[in-house]
């Protein structure tokens, strides 16, 4: 755990029973272990963002993750489809190794870690805990031998899919279009085989949900679900069904939710971007004359909230509901944050990039949430199931 951080100004707030002071939300969100299951910024880096100095584009970088209190972040490995062979798998690999190379000229403010106890060697040096994700399995081709290349580079947590199906797999997308055979294949019942062995997280964001079911059925490892959402509050394929949130919860997994407002919130359309866009902007104004611990932005920052829901502007509240929904469904104990940050186009109100995380655990407080359960949320879980899965490796021989 990390040192208190102290607040010069502490104001109260009330929403029904729940009375949380700023300096209580803050302290809490500092102490804790935050964790983000999702974030593309490795994508953007090779189109030439810098992830170690601090940006005024995009939602993250080193010196911001570190001022939203972040501790350990999933980082995407995504290549898109139309990069195929030998060009998908060389600009899978950059991105690793744009990563590592960071890890090896900052080490004191990033380090790659393959395990709990690389997790908690980070925390203890206060350096950003990185875990290497990989979202789609095209770039490997199929072949196991790359899978394990990448899995000797770091990656541990694995996402057969994105919204195109491999041949292991079907996507989410393409199984609500009816255009691919549903579930997994043989050679995808082997994939999960051979993840359990190699102690790599199986990530089932994206998957339809035959294929959810059919991973469930043969991994004996806990699943996640990095960057998705609730289907009954906002149905889209890439959201989870209730059914799927038990089912997931009752393996052990945790559900990451996922902050992109079309899968957070209905009728997002170009005049609602518009209205979010001019928000935002009123909001950084704000923040940029006063500290977001201030009573006075805090104060703004709850009227333009309520302002912005009444319009049908998607806010953090958006993002708390799913939150809510999924620990009514699953237990809190099955619920973490998975933003998509840096590979969505636009953010909630109130969650503009990953400095403003601090204020969604404010709400979490203020919607009377326990400070366990708030802890577990905001990355207790994830690393629960991750130092489980690492942990169980025997080789992977196949």
């Amino acid at each position: 755990m990390r040192a208190m951080f102290c607040l010069c100004v502490a104001c109260a707030f009330t929403l029904g029973a729940a009375t949380v002071s700023a300096q209580d939300a803050q302290h809490l969100h500092r102490d804790a272990v935050v964790v983000d299951g999702h974030n593309d910024i490795l994508s953007r880096v090779l189109k030439g963002a810098r992830m170690d100095v601090r940006g005024n584009t995009g939602h993250s970088d080193l010196p911001r993750f570190r001022e939203g209190g972040l501790d350990v972040q999933v980082f995407s490995v995504y290549v898109h489809p139309s990069k195929a062979g030998e060009e998908g798998w060389r600009a899978g690999l950059a991105q690793i190794d744009s990563l590592r190379a960071l890890a090896s000229r900052a080490p004191e403010r990033l380090a790659i870690v393959t395990d709990g106890r690389g997790v908690d060697e980070a925390l203890r040096r206060s350096a950003l805990a990185a875990i290497i994700g990989l979202e789609g399995a095209l770039l490997i081709d199929g072949r196991t031998d790359r899978l394990r290349a990448l899995h000797a580079r770091g990656l541990r947590v694995f996402a057969p899919t994105w919204n195109r199906s491999s041949d292991w797999a079907t996507s989410s997308a393409d199984e609500a279009k009816g255009m691919a055979a549903p579930g997994l294949s043989t050679k995808g019942r082997a994939l999960v085989r051979l993840l359990d062995t190699l102690g790599m997280l199986l990530d089932v964001s994206h998957l339809g949900a035959r294929s959810i079911e059919d991973a469930l059925r043969e991994t004996r490892n806990p699943v996640i679900a990095s960057h998705s959402s609730c289907a009954a509050l906002r149905p889209h394929h890439r959201n989870l069904s209730d059914e799927q949130l038990r089912a997931i919860a009752a393996r052990g997994g945790v559900v990451m939710i996922n902050f992109f407002p079309p899968y957070i919130r209905a009728n997002v359309d170009k005049n609602t971007k518009r209205a979010l866009a001019r928000a935002c902007k009123e909001l950084d104004a704000l923040a940029r004359r006063f500290k977001r611990s201030d009573a006075r932005f805090l104060a703004a920052f709850d009227v333009a909230i309520d302002r912005a829901a009444r319009r049908g502007i998607p806010t953090l509240r958006d993002v708390a509901d799913h939150i809510d929904h999924a620990v009514r469904v699953m237990g809190a104990a099955h619920v973490g944050l998975g933003s998509d940050f840096d590979g969505i186009d636009h953010a909630p109100l109130g969650l503009h990039d990953v400095t403003w995380l601090p204020l969604l655990t404010r709400e979490l407080l203020r919607r009377g949430h326990d400070e366990e359960a708030i802890r577990g949320i905001l990355g207790g879980n994830f690393l629960r199931v991750f130092e489980h899965v690492t942990a169980s490796t025997s080789g992977g021989k196949m």
